[in-house]
């Protein structure tokens, strides 16, 4: 009966429930509830709220829904106190508050009404939000469906590779002409000092022959260089504008049949 006369002294009017034997539960709950009755008188009533719910959850005793609704109204939190006090009657039917609580509801029925409409405000306006959210990633989805996309093909880069190899050989060739077309030119002129003045040599002596067989093979060696040179050059500039020409871009455009495809070659 201890129990019962603190809820009493708490709270004016609260439904007294009949003695219960002891036990541990009802033990740790009565010291539960002795520490809820000293935060509520010393007013710290969330700290009331906490302990009578963990009185409640090991006995359940109609009382202790009366407190935490009690707790709740002090913090001006209607609707946790509408709730409870609700909880309260449903467990006690027969209290003997059960007019005044009746009164408190009906006192908070404005503010919870109040609270109902500012909840419902809040969740239409994250469900609109989220409505909004989604539409405009469906919106950056079908634009980024409904873009072009350009892909390249290139078929050509071993031609232009080749091209560019051969082009070089053709550049070393001429390099060789005119090296061994000034290696002639050389050979000639000294062959032209030797023999300037009549009689001055012996176009049948073996220093002479020697110098002209020379001479010969290095414009032979020359030649070759700029034929061959020029040709591997001008082979190898085709061969790279060849290809050139086989590089394609394709461009996918997204329709509503399906979609086109255009390929375009590069010059």
């Amino acid at each position: 009966m201890i129990r019962i006369a603190l809820a009493v002294l708490l709270v004016a009017g609260v439904a007294s429930a009949a003695p219960k034997a002891s036990s541990p539960a009802q033990k740790q709950a009565d010291a539960l509830f002795e520490k809820g009755q000293a935060s509520y008188q010393g007013g710290k009533y969330q700290d009331a709220i906490a302990q009578f719910k963990q009185a409640y959850d090991l006995v359940h005793d109609p009382v202790y829904l009366f407190n935490i609704a009690q707790s709740y109204r002090k913090v001006a939190d209607c609707t946790s106190a509408d709730e409870f006090y609700r909880r309260y009657l449903e467990a006690a039917p027969k209290a003997e508050n059960k007019d005044k609580v009746t009164q408190w509801l009906e006192e908070l029925r404005p503010c919870v009404e109040q609270r109902q409409q500012d909840q419902d405000a809040a969740r239409k306006s994250q469900e609109e939000a989220e409505r909004l959210r989604n539409e405009r990633e469906l919106a950056e989805r079908q634009r980024v469906a409904a873009t072009p996309t350009e892909t390249t093909v290139d078929h050509g880069g071993p031609l232009r590779i080749g091209g560019i190899v051969l082009a070089s050989v053709g550049v070393v060739g001429l390099g060789a002409g005119v090296a061994y077309g000034i290696k002639g030119n050389r050979i000639q002129a000294d062959i032209d000092k030797r023999c300037s003045a009549p009689n001055s040599c012996q176009w049948d002596s073996p220093p002479i022959l020697a110098l002209h067989e020379d001479g010969k093979s290095a414009n032979l060696r020359a030649a070759i260089g700029y034929i061959g040179g020029g040709v591997a050059v001008l082979a190898g500039a085709a061969l790279y504008m060849l290809g050139r020409t086989r590089v394609e871009t394709i461009t996918v455009q997204p329709n509503a049949g399906g979609a086109s495809v255009t390929a375009q070659l590069s010059f």
